[in-house]
């Protein structure tokens, strides 16, 4: 299957955003970005969740220099469907070419509390609390002049959750039913410049191959 509601693109500008605290104050458990669109106000649930692991939680961060995002830039403000076809401006965390590190394997930097994994790609993945998650992507957030945040929309009210990999989920989770490809959550931001920076996340528990349904692929 796929992400049940669809998929799709919000395109709009920061509003504000909140993060509310999750099982202990020293943790937060959804980021809550609020982005403005010319029908209103659209509620962006950014999963920060770290499930009380040291690496419960993966992101990173990629600089794709001045892009147009396959045209997604220029779209009118609001919410947009996106076919899961590479075509369409869909991502792939897996699969889009411009989302492939070219950064050489980083070491951990164990004296910052941030970790790096990598993996067989040598992709420069970070794992650490909720709280180092935040400060990366408040860097997309602050200094934008548009945001574009790939996901599910909600079924009611405006607003976009699975903003994070959507694909490698187990079979014995209860996610797996919404496995595919080409459909992929994100949060980009465009500078004044140009110049756009992406933060990606996924879960520890989501594989880093996967067939062409989404499906994990265990060597």
């Amino acid at each position: 299957m796929s992400l049940i509601d669809g998929y799709g693109v919000l395109t709009g500008t920061l509003h504000r955003y909140e993060c509310d605290n999750g099982r202990s104050k020293n943790e937060y458990y959804h980021c809550n970005i609020r982005v403005k669109t010319r029908k209103g106000l659209y509620r962006c649930a950014v999963d920060l969740d770290s499930k009380n692991q040291n690496d419960g939680l993966h992101w990173r961060m990629i600089e794709l220099g001045k892009s147009d995002m396959h045209g997604l830039v220029s779209l009118g403000s609001g919410w947009h469907y996106l076919r899961s076809k590479p075509e369409s401006g869909a991502l792939d965390y897996l699969r889009s070419p411009e989302l492939q590190p070219i950064d050489v394997c980083q070491k951990a930097d164990e004296t910052a509390g941030v970790h790096e994994e990598n993996d067989d790609e040598c992709a420069p993945w970070k794992y650490g609390t909720s709280f180092d998650v935040f400060g990366d992507l408040l860097q997309v957030l602050e200094g934008s002049v548009k945001l574009l945040i790939f996901g599910e929309p909600f079924r009611r009210g405006r607003g976009v959750h699975n903003i994070h990999q959507n694909q490698g989920d187990p079979p014995d989770s209860r996610w797996s039913r919404e496995n595919g490809i080409w459909q992929d959550g994100a949060v980009a931001g465009v500078r004044g410049d140009g110049t756009v920076r992406v933060f990606l996340s996924k879960f520890k528990t989501q594989a880093n191959r996967t067939d062409n349904r989404g499906k994990p692929i265990v060597s």
